[in-house]
C-alpha cells in the first residue's frame, strides 16, 4: 500500500443484497441511493513507527529521567493486534473495544436469563499493560446484561410495564424485519433496522402518541402505476396493499426505524431482535440480583476460566488465540507482528497490612477478617437530636402496608436500642402515616403532593430527624424522600422497608445499623481506629473525596453530570460534609467549562475550608486529596485544571506561596480489571479463597512513571475480590510508600456507617455517595429509564442545580 492511498468501502445493504452491483445490473434507485449511503472514502497516510525494543528498553531502564514518546501509541497498537482475533470471530461480541463476549452458539457462551427480555452474557476483557522491565496482557472475567435474540412480538406480549416504558426499553435496539406474505413459511426479504422510537408527529404528519398500525397514516405513492398521485395510507393499509402482509397485531404501537424527521415504520410483529446486542440501561431490583448471582463467582473458578489448567487453556486464552489444545494460535494471531505473550499468569509479591486497632470508647473491637462486632458497644462521641418522628408510608395495591403488626412496639425496641448506643435523642412526636396511591408512573404527581404535605408537617413541628418506614423499596419514592428531606425541608431523613424492621431475626443487629446512621446524623463519632494520626499525618492535616458521576444511557438528553467535593472536618476524620453541584454533562474535570464560566471546584473546595477553620480556628497545613473516577488517561488533566483551582483557593486565603499547604493526590480506581490469585493457602480467605483483607500489591505489575499500589482493605465474601487502585500524582507531603499503604489502609477501617473494612478508602466513598446522592434530586433526569424525548416530571427537581438546605449543610446528611 502506498502512503496516502485511497480507499473505497461499500457495506452491504440493509436488505442484504451485494454492496457491489454486478455488471449490466439494473438496480432500482432507491438501492443505487443505499449504495452511495453505504460508501465510503478514506486514505491512509503514514505517521510514524514504532518500536517494541525501545519500549522495553525504556520499561527496564533505570534512568529517572527515561523516556519513550510513542509508549501510548505503541500501546493502543499492542490492544488493537490482541483484539484483532476476537473482533473477526463469528458469535462475538465487542463492547467498548476491549470486552469480547461469545453469544449465540459460539463453544464458549456461558448465559444466564436475567428475566424481562434480558440475559447475562460471561465475556473476557483484556488490556495491554506496561510494568517495570516488561508488558503484560491484563485478562479478566467481566458480564454484561443483553438483550434477548427472539421476536419482538414477544416483548410486548410478555410485559407489565406501560407503552412509554417498553418505548425506552427498545429506543437504538437493532431488529431484523422478516416480510412474510400471507400464506408463505418464509420471509421473501430481510432487512436490519435500528428503532429510534413509537411513531410521532412531525411537520407533515400527524400521529396519535402510541398510534398503532391502524392510526398512523402517512403519504405514498404506489410506483408500480403510472403518474400515480400520494395518498394517505395506515401502516396497516401498506403492509397489506404493497407486501401481501396482514398485521396480526396491528393494535401495538407502530415502530419508527427512520429519523424523527424522515420516518420509516413498521409493525412490531414483522421485527426479531439480532443477537450479541448490549443492554446500557439501568437494571431492576431481580435483574441485579441475578447478575450479581451469575456474575460472582469464586476467584479459582475465573481463574480457570482465564488461564484454564494443566494442558487445557482456558475460554479467555482461547478466545484471545492465545492458547489452545492443538497447536500455537499466536503463530497467526500476534507472532505475525513481531511478539508472544506468555500464557501462564504471572506472580507478584504481596504483603497483608495488620488489621488497625477499632476503639468504641475506651473500649477495643476485634477486628478478625477485617470485621467486627457492635454488641455492648457505645459510640464514642454520641449524635443529638432535638425532636425526631416516625412517619409510616403505605400504598395502594399489592404489599402496600409498610407494617404487619402494630407500630409502636417496634418503635419503642428502637428507640431503646438507639439510646442504649449512647444517642442523644431527644423528644419523640407522635407517629403519624400516609397513604399512597399505586407506585406507578402515572400517580407520581399526586404522590408527590402527598409527600410533600408530610414534609411540610414535620417541619411546623420542628422536627430535626425523620425516621421513615416503607412498604417497600422504590427507587423513585427513595428519591422524592430525599429531595423533600435534604433539599426543601431541611429534614434528616432514614429510610427501612417494614419487614426488615419487624424481622426478629436479627433485628438487633440491624437496630445496630440504624444506630450508625443516627448517630451520624446526629453529628456524632461512632468509633476511632488507633494511629491513624501518625507522620506525616498530624492534627491539622484536611482530607478531601473528589467524584463526579454522569448521565447514563438511561438519562434524558442534555442531562448534566453531578460533582461533588467532600473533607473531614477535624482530626477524627469520621464526619465528613460535601458540595453538590451540576456541571455540563460527560465533564469528568470539575470546575467552569469555559474560562467565562463559575468555578464549581474552587466554590466547592472553599466551602470545606470555612467549615474546617470553623471548627479548628485556622486553616489545615497539608490536604491529602483522593480523587475518585478518573482514567489514566486523565491524570494530567487533574494537574492542569483541577489543581489550578486548588491554588486560586489557597492565593485567596493562604497569601503567601510560602504559606500553602502541602498538597498530595492520590487518583482512586476501582473500575478496573487486575485481580490477585493466592498462591499459598496461608494468604487465602478460607470462606472465599480470596486474598486476606489488607493485601497491598506495589511491584511486579506496576508502572514505572507513577507511584501507585492496589489494596485489599475488605474481605472479598462474594465472588472475586477487587483491590482499590491508588495512583500518586502529587506529592509535596512526602510519603513513603508503607506510610501512605498504612494511612489508607487505616482509613478504611473508618467508615462511618459500617463494622467491616471497606473497599475503597472513606474519601472516594463518600463522595461516590454524595454523587448518587444527587443523582436521585435528579430522579427523572439521571436515575431513570427514559425514552427518547419523553420522562415524567416528579414535580420540582429539574430546578436543582446544587446545594442543600442550610440545616443540613454542616452534616453528613447523605450517608
Amino acid at each position: 500500500m502506498q502512503k496516502g492511498e485511497e480507499i473505497k468501502v461499500t457495506l452491504p445493504s440493509e436488505d442484504g443484497a451485494s454492496p457491489q452491483p454486478s455488471q449490466g445490473e439494473q438496480v432500482p434507485d432507491f438501492v443505487r441511493r443505499a449504495r452511495d449511503r453505504n460508501t465510503f472514502h478514506f486514505k491512509i497516510r503514514y505517521m510514524d513507527s514504532f518500536s517494541l525494543k525501545q519500549m522495553i528498553d525504556f520499561l527496564q531502564s533505570t534512568s529517572s529521567g527515561a523516556l519513550y514518546a510513542g509508549r501510548v501509541d505503541l500501546i493502543q497498537l499492542l490492544n488493537i493486534i490482541v483484539a484483532k482475533a476476537p473482533n473477526e470471530m463469528a458469535n462475538v461480541r465487542s463492547v467498548a473495544g476491549n470486552k469480547f463476549y461469545p453469544y449465540n452458539g459460539h463453544q464458549g457462551v456461558e448465559y444466564k436469563d436475567l428475566g424481562d427480555h434480558l440475559e447475562a452474557l460471561r465475556g473476557y476483557f483484556s488490556s495491554v499493560r506496561p510494568a517495570i522491565s516488561r508488558l503484560l496482557v491484563n485478562i479478566n472475567v467481566t458480564s454484561g446484561a443483553f438483550f434477548k435474540a427472539q421476536h419482538l412480538l414477544q416483548v410486548f406480549s410478555n410485559t407489565r410495564n406501560s407503552f412509554e416504558q417498553l418505548e425506552a426499553f427498545v429506543r437504538m435496539l437493532k431488529v431484523e424485519a422478516r416480510y412474510v406474505k400471507d400464506g408463505q413459511p418464509q420471509p421473501f426479504m430481510k432487512k436490519t433496522k435500528t428503532i429510534v422510537g413509537f411513531a410521532k408527529s412531525t411537520n407533515t404528519i400527524r400521529v396519535k402518541r402510541f398510534g398503532n398500525a391502524n392510526e398512523v397514516k402517512f403519504s405514498y405513492v404506489d410506483r408500480s402505476i403510472p403518474n400515480a398521485r400520494a395518498r394517505e395510507v395506515t401502516v396497516a393499509q401498506y403492509f397489506k396493499q404493497q407486501h401481501g402482509i396482514t398485521l396480526r397485531s396491528a393494535n401495538l404501537p407502530v415502530l419508527n426505524v427512520g429519523t424523527r424527521a424522515d420516518p420509516q415504520y413498521l409493525p412490531v410483529e414483522l421485527c426479531w431482535i439480532t443477537p450479541g446486542q448490549a443492554y446500557r440501561r439501568l437494571l431492576s431490583g431481580n435483574q441485579t440480583s441475578e447478575m450479581l448471582r451469575f456474575a460472582a463467582r469464586a476467584p479459582n473458578l475465573n481463574a480457570m476460566s482465564i488461564a484454564g489448567v494443566a494442558g487445557t487453556p482456558g475460554n479467555g486464552l482461547r478466545l484471545l488465540r492465545l492458547a489452545n489444545p492443538n497447536g500455537n494460535p499466536q503463530a497467526d494471531s500476534v507472532q505475525p507482528f513481531g511478539f508472544r505473550v506468555g500464557t501462564e499468569m504471572i506472580s507478584v509479591p504481596g504483603r497483608i497490612l495488620p488489621s488497625p486497632t477499632v476503639k468504641y470508647g475506651s473500649k477495643d473491637a476485634s477486628t478478625a477478617n477485617g470485621a467486627w462486632n457492635l454488641k455492648g458497644a457505645k459510640f464514642d462521641k454520641p449524635g443529638k437530636f432535638n425532636r425526631w418522628q416516625v412517619l409510616i408510608i403505605n400504598h395502594q395495591g399489592n404489599n402496600g402496608q409498610a407494617m404487619r403488626g402494630p407500630p409502636e412496639g417496634t418503635i419503642k425496641a428502637l428507640e431503646q436500642a438507639l439510646k442504649d448506643y449512647n444517642i442523644q435523642m431527644g423528644s419523640r412526636g407522635p407517629t403519624f402515616q400516609i397513604t399512597l396511591a399505586a407506585l406507578n408512573v402515572t400517580n407520581r404527581a399526586a404522590n408527590d403532593q402527598v409527600l410533600k404535605s408530610a414534609f411540610e408537617k414535620a417541619e411546623g413541628s420542628r422536627v430535626d430527624m425523620l425516621f421513615i418506614i416503607l412498604p417497600e423499596a422504590d427507587r423513585w419514592l427513595y428519591a422524592r424522600i430525599k429531595f423533600f428531606g435534604d433539599v426543601e425541608h431541611g429534614i434528616g431523613t432514614i429510610c427501612s422497608v417494614g419487614s426488615k424492621l419487624e424481622n426478629d431475626k436479627g433485628q438487633q443487629m440491624y437496630f445496630g445499623n440504624l444506630a450508625l446512621k443516627f448517630n451520624l446524623k446526629g453529628g456524632g463519632v461512632s468509633h476511632s481506629v488507633v494511629n491513624t494520626v501518625s507522620p506525616p499525618i498530624d492534627n491539622n492535616t484536611m482530607l478531601v473525596g473528589i467524584d463526579v458521576t454522569h448521565p447514563s444511557p438511561g438519562s434524558v438528553e442534555g442531562a448534566p453530570s453531578i460533582a461533588c467535593v467532600v473533607a473531614s472536618v477535624d482530626s477524627r476524620m469520621f464526619q465528613w460534609p460535601g458540595s453538590i453541584r451540576t456541571q455540563t454533562g460527560r465533564q469528568e474535570m470539575v470546575g467552569g467549562a469555559d474560562a467565562n464560566s463559575v468555578d464549581h471546584l474552587e466554590e466547592m473546595f472553599n466551602e470545606r475550608l470555612n467549615l474546617w477553620v470553623k471548627r479548628n480556628q485556622k486553616l489545615p497545613t497539608q490536604i491529602v486529596i483522593y480523587r475518585d473516577g478518573v482514567s489514566e488517561g486523565q491524570y494530567h488533566q487533574v494537574l492542569d485544571i483541577e489543581l489550578a483551582s486548588f491554588e486560586k483557593v489557597f492565593e485567596k486565603r493562604y497569601g503567601d506561596k510560602k504559606k500553602w499547604p502541602k498538597i498530595a493526590i492520590i487518583i482512586v480506581g476501582k473500575r478496573h480489571h487486575t485481580r490477585f490469585y493466592p498462591t499459598r493457602k496461608e494468604d487465602a480467605d478460607q470462606r472465599s479463597l480470596n486474598p486476606l483483607p489488607g493485601t497491598v500489591v506495589d511491584r511486579g505489575i506496576v508502572g514505572k512513571i507513577v507511584r501507585e499500589f492496589y489494596l485489599q482493605a475488605h474481605q472479598g465474601l462474594q465472588g472475586t475480590a477487587r483491590p482499590a487502585h491508588y495512583v500518586v500524582i502529587k506529592d509535596d507531603i512526602s510519603f513513603s510508600a508503607d506510610a501512605l499503604e498504612q494511612f489508607t489502609h487505616h482509613l478504611c477501617y473508618l467508615f462511618n456507617r459500617a463494622t467491616k473494612a471497606v473497599s475503597i478508602c472513606p474519601p472516594a466513598y463518600y463522595a461516590d455517595l454524595l454523587c448518587e446522592r444527587g443523582r436521585s434530586y435528579l430522579f427523572s433526569k439521571l436515575a431513570e429509564n427514559n425514552a427518547s424525548d419523553v420522562s415524567v416530571s416528579d414535580g420540582g427537581d429539574d430546578e436543582w442545580t446544587g446545594g442543600v438546605h442550610a440545616r443540613l449543610q454542616e452534616t453528613t446528611w447523605y450517608v
